[in-house]
């Protein structure tokens, strides 16, 4: 380990006797982080696309009374497919747990005094404060009423529920 901190502090500022984390280059870890994290987020924005042609595949089904099976199997071939994104999003952040972790490490390792917090945490401290199955539901749904999030579904709710009224 003595290397690898050597290696990661090489050029890092010492201030007051402690390692200022913030002015430093930073190492190879830090470098895969950043990367790891931004596919991360495009995997998100695939998925949400996934979800959107989803809706999108059930408004067309019902405006040209499409068969309910012809919808079901595209929609069950989508969501698969998102699950698909889904598990590699997961592999990503399992390594990026890692490198959390082994920054972590390396931070301790050369300063068992400092309690400064150190970067690149993002998602080992999403899971220590995550609440459980329950509170997990509990916060989409919370963020599923918000203005912004319900915009498109209240609509599209409404149309649909205002067509079936008017066609029934």
């Amino acid at each position: 380990m003595t290397s690898l901190s050597n290696r990661f502090f090489t050029s890092a500022y010492f201030y007051n006797g402690q390692y200022n984390l913030l002015d430093m280059p930073m190492n190879d870890f830090q470098n895969e982080w950043v990367i790891l994290h931004a596919d991360i987020e495009k995997y998100e924005r695939f998925s949400l696309f996934i979800k959107l042609f989803s809706v999108l595949v059930s408004v067309l089904c019902i405006a040209y009374f499409i068969t309910a099976w012809v919808g079901l199997v595209v929609i069950l071939i989508l969501w698969l497919q998102d699950g698909i994104w889904k598990t590699f999003q997961k592999r990503m952040e399992t390594r990026i747990i890692f490198i959390e972790k082994t920054l972590n490490e390396i931070k301790d390792s050369l300063s068992e005094a400092n309690d400064n917090p150190i970067a690149f945490q993002y998602y080992t401290q999403w899971q220590n404060q995550r609440q459980g199955g329950m509170g997990l539901i509990k916060e989409y749904l919370t963020n599923s009423v918000k203005p912004t999030v319900a915009y498109p579904y209240a609509i599209l709710i409404t149309l649909i529920l205002l067509y079936y009224q008017s066609a029934g």
